[in-house]
């Protein structure tokens, strides 16, 4: 008759289990693992085959719960030269990742419970700190949209949101089209909003057509200095629902007349839409 054993649930090629004990009330289960000495080390952060043997060292991580039962794996690992990272780095178990104190597999359910729970409430579910699990949130948040992509934008929306009492604020970017977060930045300066355009290439700053806004001075400055704005331009006040068709207008009396301010009278929500060289060439 075979032994039961845990090892089907931890299907990863580079690790050996070595012992498993659950404690008296199945209050915590634990297991010890090592990596496989059959596999040559590799790099966590390139990928590639370590050239030599730095250290060895021990960390205890949190596995996804068994049952009602919590995981706890302490692992046996090694620390490595790297001759391609010029550096010494932990080695790759695709178990952990090396700056997180939770498995792969229990860091990427936390993530998923984030988009459904506050922190808080994933922490108390878990019995965990609030502070791993918002690392966490945040580590993954970086890898799925740390990089925005800002080719095709043509239309620009930005705003300032408020984040606590005193005055402070965040300075969001948005595409008009598709709503997409670009940008946010600390405080609602010019700066603030010429970090982002400084990200932009010389082509991607030529492809915006107009960039809607309220009418505060530091965003209009940001807008006229890294934008390619013509001798004439409209600042056209107007309200959200409208802004297309407000624009369409606003457009065909700039061309009558180019230097005059445009103010239509539209009850709502102020804003302000600067039209571009590009534009006004059309």
């Amino acid at each position: 008759m075979s032994v039961p054993t845990i090892a089907p649930y931890f299907p990863f090629r580079r690790i050996k289990i070595i012992d498993q004990v659950i404690l008296e009330d199945a209050c915590e289960a634990q297991i010890r693992i090592q990596p496989d000495k059959r596999f040559r080390p590799i790099c966590h952060c390139c990928g590639q085959r370590a050239s030599g043997l730095h250290s060895w060292t021990e960390r205890r991580v949190r596995d996804l719960n068994l049952a009602a039962t919590p995981v706890w794996i302490k692992c046996h690992y090694r620390k490595v030269f790297c001759a391609h990272c010029q550096r010494v780095s932990v080695e790759d178990l695709e178990l952990f990742h090396p700056y997180l104190r939770v498995t792969t597999r229990l860091a990427r359910y936390i993530y998923q419970l984030c988009r459904m729970m506050t922190v808080t409430e994933v922490a108390h579910h878990l019995a965990l700190d609030w502070k791993t699990v918002k690392a966490i949130d945040k580590y993954f948040l970086e890898q799925e949209y740390g990089q925005p992509d800002f080719d095709g934008l043509h239309l620009l929306a930005v705003d300032e949101i408020s984040i606590r009492k005193g005055h402070r604020y965040l300075t969001v970017v948005l595409d008009y089209v598709s709503g997409r977060v670009l940008f946010v930045g600390k405080h609602r300066k010019a700066k603030t909003l010429t970090r982002f355009f400084n990200q932009l290439k010389p082509r991607q700053r030529k492809s915006i057509d107009a960039v809607v806004m309220d009418m505060w001075d530091p965003f209009i400055k940001a807008v006229k200095k890294n934008c390619q704005m013509p001798r004439s331009y409209s600042i056209c006040s107007m309200s959200w629902p409208t802004l297309t068709a407000s624009s369409t207008r606003s457009a065909t009396a700039n061309i009558a007349k180019p230097a005059k301010r445009i103010r239509p009278f539209i009850k709502g929500r102020s804003t302000c839409c600067l039209r571009t060289a590009a534009t006004c060439a059309d």
